[in-house]
């Protein structure tokens, strides 16, 4: 059965490819309007069809909000997530193209006092979600100036997964496989670089994940950022990258969280504990701010063995 299993994965590789090729060369001849007139209907096509991903995100609404808001508004939020994923993987695509052109017209960075602390040559742990475009956050950050590594799990088609990373890195991002990516990053913030974190993922024990408080619910998260943070004394700032109309984006820095000094009186593993709690915070309120715009069609729960969960904690 594993040999019959590996077997179709090595034949569907060159369809997969080829699927993607035609894809990345049509996409970005599109005009904007229909970009994102696409990815509505992708929205709303995800709400007629019986895809697992629905269920899963309407388990995870109600246990987030509960009788708080009706199903129809969950509904509505759910389309709308469903339509930002959409057009936040078909722009991966389309920004591809004329990059320093499309990035200038249609993506803003709200300035301030933040955005140039952000910018300047200094080392920083970037955090964000699966919030509006994620992706295309790390692009124009590094567009603009900063040396930005973003730490991505590599996709199991090897082909695509090197396409994808080089138009992740034509402006200037760096990607890094996660595995290993721990060492590579310590050596970035010593150069003053950037290191950035999607940090609304499920991490088992086993890869480092630790229990925290995630939009009202136990989830187990990363560590690693905010040890990092704590080990080296770096600042930690928050970002997103959220849609707004006409196709356009606006990129803001929600807040910037400064360690404390490390102390080797004090126990590690507790002050990232401390930390990560800070920063799901921080999360969670952006999320519960923009609801519409977060990922809900993803796993972001999981139940380990031994553990015990609140009644509303979601099933999957």
């Amino acid at each position: 059965m594993a040999n019959w299993k590996q077997t179709r994965r090595t034949l569907r590789r060159p369809f997969e490819t080829g699927l993607f090729m035609a894809t990345k060369a049509l996409v970005p001849l599109l005009p904007r309007r229909a970009i994102v007139g696409l990815a509505k209907a992708l929205g709303h096509l995800g709400m007629v069809l019986p895809i697992r991903e629905k269920s899963i995100g309407m388990k995870n609404l109600d246990a987030v909000f509960g009788n708080t808001k009706s199903v129809r508004e969950k509904r509505r939020i759910l389309a709308s997530s469903f339509a930002t994923f959409s057009q936040t993987m078909l722009d991966v695509l389309w920004f591809s193209v004329n990059p320093e052109k499309r990035i200038g017209e249609y993506v803003e960075f709200k300035n301030g006092p933040l955005k140039d602390r952000f910018l300047e040559d200094r080392p920083l742990i970037c955090i964000t979600a699966h919030m509006g475009s994620w992706e295309l956050m790390g692009q124009t950050c590094a567009l603009l100036g900063a040396d930005l590594a973003s730490i991505a799990a590599p996709i199991k088609n090897k082909m695509v997964d090197r396409l994808l990373i080089g138009m992740r890195e034509r402006t200037g991002q760096t990607i890094i496989p996660r595995k290993g990516a721990l060492r590579a990053l310590i050596a970035r913030l010593r150069k003053n670089g950037k290191a950035a974190f999607v940090l609304d993922q499920n991490t088992s024990p086993e890869n480092g994940g630790i229990k925290v408080d995630f939009l009202g619910l136990p989830m187990m998260v990363s560590s690693a950022p905010a040890a990092l943070a704590y080990r080296t004394g770096t600042e930690i700032m928050l970002g997103f990258c959220r849609p707004c109309p006409g196709g356009k984006y606006l990129i803001e820095i929600a807040c910037c969280i400064q360690p404390p000094p490390f102390d080797k009186a004090e126990d590690p593993d507790n002050m990232a504990l401390e930390l990560t709690r800070l920063i799901e915070d921080n999360v969670s309120e952006q999320i519960r701010k923009y609801p519409e715009y977060w990922l809900w069609s993803y796993k972001h729960w999981r139940r380990y063995e031994g553990n015990t969960y609140p009644s509303n904690y979601p099933h999957y």
